[in-house]
């Protein structure tokens, strides 16, 4: 017997195989997210569009603001880009904590 996967070429059964798909991921991860927090700079007018690129310019380096953290953590995830809202400072004052 002749097993062809191109339909035509042989005469006989044709098999293409199983797939289960019953339990497909349709998503392969995260593909969009938004984060509100408070950072050194960035506009609080509108969200930003943060990249990898771009994340320092736009909220200024904080490696110990656990609103950069997760963001950080998000686009070294794979996720092309966040959008983020800035919404103060995240410089506290002594007293107020």
């Amino acid at each position: 017997m002749n097993t062809s996967k191109i339909l035509g070429e042989a005469v006989g059964i044709q098999w293409q195989g199983t797939k289960d798909k019953t339990q497909a991921n349709l998503y392969s991860g995260l593909t969009q997210a938004i984060f509100i927090g408070r950072f050194k700079r960035g506009r609080t007018d509108k969200p930003m569009t943060i990249t990898n690129s771009n994340i320092k310019a736009k909220l200024g380096y904080e490696p110990t603001n656990p609103d950069y953290i997760a963001i950080q953590d998000c686009l070294d995830a794979g996720v092309p880009s966040v959008l983020v809202l800035h919404v103060g400072s995240a410089v506290v004052e002594q007293g107020e904590a």
